[in-house]
């Protein structure tokens, strides 16, 4: 990534006729190793034009997932509400459907297939690389808590978390306490990689060594 940086930086300094920073700070690299850390590190990217107060909500968050999954989620529901019943014993010739807005990004399983169950089937479309969900949420259950975490980080009171967005992240074993707090110190909070105490301790045994730091921003953030 740095050395794909360096050059974009020259170019647009010297398209600008100006000199200095172009980046805003240096690359970091983080492991995302479980699916704690992996909610979290989606909600605070997501939520990247919100927090730089250039959107209000994530369906206007442009360059996002978050708004090209609202977006085709909006146009499939426009598509069922637009549909014309054809009538018995009349065939119809089907013209060949545009793929989804969103069918380059991996999807949301449903939160009833366990992470064992999902098979690492390669792409079915041509789309996206993999048709592997990455996280056990639906995807409303995912837009849901976006929407009101991007709430609580605009909001000058944050409030308590609603019982039903509680129980994703118990399911999870975030701590739903500090969740925004996580979503928003995220890229401060953690060094080399991100996720449970118990899976940094992993990491670094499978890795030869005694352990990560993070572990108390860990135990803060997912309990």
């Amino acid at each position: 990534m740095g050395s794909l940086c360096e050059p974009i930086a020259r170019r647009a300094n010297r398209e600008d006729h100006c000199t200095g920073k172009f980046f805003e700070g240096r690359f970091k690299s983080q492991a995302v190793i479980d699916e704690a850390a992996l909610l979290a590190c989606s909600i605070y990217v997501d939520l990247n034009p919100i927090r730089a107060c250039v959107a209000e909500t994530p369906e206007t968050s442009e360059f996002t997932a978050a708004f090209e999954r609202i977006a085709a989620k909006q146009a499939a529901s426009s598509v069922v509400a637009d549909s014309v019943v054809v009538q018995e014993n009349v065939v119809a010739a089907e013209p060949p459907s545009a793929p989804a807005r969103d069918a380059w990004l991996s999807p949301v399983p449903d939160a009833d297939v366990p992470r064992q169950a999902r098979k690492p089937s390669p792409k079915a479309a041509g789309h996206r690389a993999s048709d592997r969900g990455f996280l056990p949420l639906t995807l409303d259950e995912y837009l849901q808590l976006l929407d009101w975490t991007g709430r609580a980080v605009r909001a000058d009171k944050r409030g308590a978390i609603p019982a039903d967005l509680r129980s994703i992240l118990e399911r999870l074993q975030i701590n739903a306490d500090a969740w925004v707090d996580t979503v928003e110190r995220f890229g401060r909070m953690f060094r080399r990689a991100v996720g449970r105490a118990s899976s940094l301790a992993a990491l670094a045994a499978h890795r030869g060594k005694c352990w990560y730091q993070g572990v108390t921003a860990s135990k803060l953030a997912f309990g």
